[in-house]
């Protein structure tokens, strides 16, 4: 049985744990990426595949967007965003674009 690598996603919730220890909320966001543990049980065929491209591309070039628009920002009122909350707000936006995506992607396949 072939293990499908996108449910390693999933161990960055570990991360949230840490967070519970250390008293630190800006980690409990990881909690969200145990959402990948169900592809430990999806098996990849050629379709899954090529959705995970599809969603991969839409969520690199939206976080691609977001870091020229948080750049520019920043550049422009270099009071109102810090550099390290334009870098976690452009990852964060990749990645809940290519989640979304990606869940679309697979209602979209089930429903034929």
């Amino acid at each position: 049985m072939k293990i499908n690598k996108l449910g390693f996603l999933s161990l960055l919730a570990l991360l949230g744990i840490l967070g519970l220890f250390e008293n630190h909320r800006g980690m409990m966001g990881f909690f969200g990426f145990a959402y990948y543990i169900r592809y430990f049980y999806v098996i990849p065929d050629e379709m899954f595949v090529l959705n995970v491209q599809k969603a991969a591309s839409f969520g690199f070039f939206s976080g691609v967007a977001a870091t020229g628009l948080a750049i520019f920002v920043r550049f422009l009122f270099p009071a109102v965003i810090t550099s390290s909350l334009a870098l976690v707000t452009c990852y964060v936006v990749s990645m809940s674009v290519f989640t979304l995506v990606l869940a679309s992607l697979e209602i979209k396949e089930q429903r034929g």
